[in-house]
């Protein structure tokens, strides 16, 4: 494909009413996309789109300037590869409507045999968080790839992991790729970080394209066809996360889940999914079985020196200091042990104690690296 061609494809990626059906049927009727996009009112419709598409279309066309187009893509640093381009993923071309055109910052590395897609609620419990830390940094090390959404709780968290053992992760958005658009705006540093390790944030969504809530479900499409497997990690019974499962079995790829707490609403999900038939995880092997990977096989050895220990706690040595320590400290280590989080609130309702006592009490815990303040509640290191 000449670099003129290509260009045609951020023409129509920026007019999203014709998706990838469309545009196949634009792609087998004409000889380019130069010359579709130039064409008729007449030959666009033999071409097979609808009326009021075509009219939308040329309407649009009229005002469009690619040149702005490839200045914010410079400015911004974002690149693009479309489904005839070698870099352009061999898993996600297999999927069902797969995007004819991907945004990226970032590498692209079509080196990368393996891929895990994470994904699991914003709000969650520490059994999440000791999940991650557990098997993700273990999965990590052994090249297989993260992939996931960038969202706050699961998907951040599994971003971090991977980028913890020095291994790679993507981010899939459901925005444009440029800074302000970067959602949510409290992981803009975690995007960065993600593109520095070597990893990429990749988008189908032109550059300028808000975060609208219905670009999500759609968004989740890629995460699933991305990657050979999907794990779900903590989940409603209805959310995101249970969306990129259906996509991954549509897309026929293994669903794995973490199974939880039968009382926990976070457990739901993963629960549900495996009485339908997910495969359950509940340890490093499990997930490498999936990609054929053997026990015996040897992780990246540099890369685990510097990964701390799941069961290396400073709390695990701490003498409280008085009475009020050693009372919220117990209910901090029993939550721990149910691997829990406990919030100010449950402190009060069990101690009595009062609210300015417990969080100072807790910051003394902080400082001294035995307490930490989690989405969820207050756990121990």
């Amino acid at each position: 494909m000449t670099k003129q061609d290509r260009l045609y494809y951020l023409w129509f990626g920026h007019f999203n009413r014709i998706g990838p059906a469309n545009l196949k049927h634009l792609e087998n009727y004409f000889p380019s996309l130069e010359t579709a996009f130039t064409s008729s009112r007449f030959d666009l419709i033999k071409a097979g789109l609808k009326e009021n598409l075509v009219e939308e279309f040329i309407s649009w066309r009229k005002s469009f300037n690619l040149g702005l187009v490839q200045q914010e893509l410079a400015k911004e640093k974002i690149n693009f590869i479309t489904w005839h381009d070698p870099e352009y993923p061999a898993l996600l071309l297999e999927i069902p409507s797969p995007p004819p055109i991907l945004y990226y910052k970032g590498q692209l590395d079509t080196n990368v045999k393996n891929h895990l897609a994470v994904v699991g609620s914003r709000q969650h419990s520490a059994y999440a968080d000791k999940i991650i830390s557990a098997l993700l940094t273990q999965i990590a090390v052994r090249d297989i790839e993260i992939i996931s959404g960038l969202a706050l709780g699961v998907d951040g968290l599994a971003h971090r992991a991977a980028l913890q053992a020095e291994g790679r992760t993507v981010a899939i958005l459901g925005s444009g790729l440029n800074a302000v658009n970067i959602y949510p705006g409290e992981n803009r540093q975690l995007a960065e970080a993600i593109i520095n390790s070597g990893g990429a944030i990749i988008s189908e969504f032109s550059p300028g394209t808000p975060p609208y809530k219905q670009n999500f479900p759609q968004r989740n499409r890629i995460i699933a066809g991305l990657a050979q497997a999907t794990l779900v990690i903590e989940s409603k019974e209805k959310s995101g996360a249970l969306i990129t499962a259906a996509y991954a079995l549509e897309q026929n790829r293994e669903v794995l889940a973490i199974p939880g707490n039968i009382f926990s609403e976070f457990s739901c999900g993963p629960n549900n999914l495996i009485k339908a038939g997910a495969k359950t995880i509940t340890g490093v092997n499990d997930i490498l079985e999936v990609f054929k990977i053997t026990e015996n096989s040897s992780p990246d050895t540099n890369k685990l020196r510097k990964i701390r220990p799941a069961n290396t706690k400073k709390s695990n040595n701490y003498r409280p200091t008085s009475n009020i320590e050693m009372i919220i400290y117990t209910l901090l280590r029993e939550a721990s042990e149910r691997q829990e989080a406990i919030t100010t609130d449950e402190i009060s309702k069990k101690t009595k104690l009062d609210t300015a006592t417990i969080n100072s009490t807790l910051s003394i815990l902080e400082i001294a690296g035995i307490a930490k303040n989690t989405e969820s509640g207050y756990d121990l290191n």
